[in-house]
């Protein structure tokens, strides 16, 4: 689990060697992904497998790029036969775009002082003591195209519900800041093979549109939906959001 207030972590091993992430947010992934590196945002959580056979006496280190975070002593020591991971974990079943009933456009927005320094970081717009603008129905899927036209790639959560993430695209951040205008400069990104797991968060990288579908089931009531930096959460990029009973 990454939780550091604002860091993102780029993790690999030393000598170079793969380990396999087996589980993210939410519960298992549908199979292994075999990594050198590993990136989690701040709340983002990875279930990762390290296999030290043939490594017996070394000293492995665990890096964030240039810092050192862990040491790993493998003992000479002889242990049990092999284990092996196995192929398949547990099956994601992949929520269709057709079930959406809605989809909403939401800007992460930073508004800057004269000199660009931040000094607002809003979600569409909006700050916490706002009315609500988000009232998805209890048992509803909809989609979020989360538009991030600012510099920072902000790590998005959702309380209650767990989603998955439907791709990325870049698009030309000037005249959508300038016109509200959403043209898209590059081909549509899946997600990354250690991202097809359930997620309640969720980076929003600077410059592109991260698409999200989530069905929002459990329990009625006000939640909240925010940025995982807490310099950001703490200045307004959190909100409230409130799932409703069908009527």
């Amino acid at each position: 689990m990454n939780g550091s207030n604002s860091r993102f972590f780029d993790l690999k091993l030393s000598n170079g060697q793969e380990f396999y992430q087996i589980g993210s947010d939410q519960g298992l992934l549908p199979a292994p992904v075999a990594l050198k590196d590993v990136q989690l945002a701040p709340a983002e959580r990875a279930d990762l497998i390290l296999d030290f056979a043939g490594h017996a006496g070394e000293q492995i280190i665990l890096k964030n790029e240039s810092f050192e975070t862990m040491q790993f002593r493998v003992s000479r020591a002889s242990v049990p036969p092999e284990a092996r991971l196995p192929t398949t974990l547990r099956p994601v079943a992949r929520i269709a775009e057709s079930a959406a009933i809605r989809t909403r456009d939401l800007a992460l927005i930073e508004v800057d002082d004269p000199v660009a320094r931040p000094m607002e970081m809003l979600l569409n717009n909006a700050r916490w003591g706002d009315p609500i603008t988000e009232k998805p129905l209890l048992n509803s899927v909809e989609i979020w195209n989360l538009i991030n036209p600012g510099d920072d790639s902000h790590p998005i959560h959702l309380h209650l519900v767990r989603f998955q993430i439907l791709d990325r695209r870049n698009f030309e951040r000037f005249a959508y800041q300038s016109k509200r205008q959403l043209r898209f400069t590059g081909p549509v990104m899946p997600p990354d093979a250690n991202e097809i797991g359930w997620k309640d968060t969720v980076r929003a990288d600077a410059g592109m549109v991260t698409r999200i579908i989530v069905r929002f089931e459990g329990y009625t009531g006000r939640y909240v939906w925010h940025c995982h930096i807490l310099e950001h959460e703490d200045n307004e990029m959190m909100r409230p959001y409130e799932v409703v009973a069908a009527r």
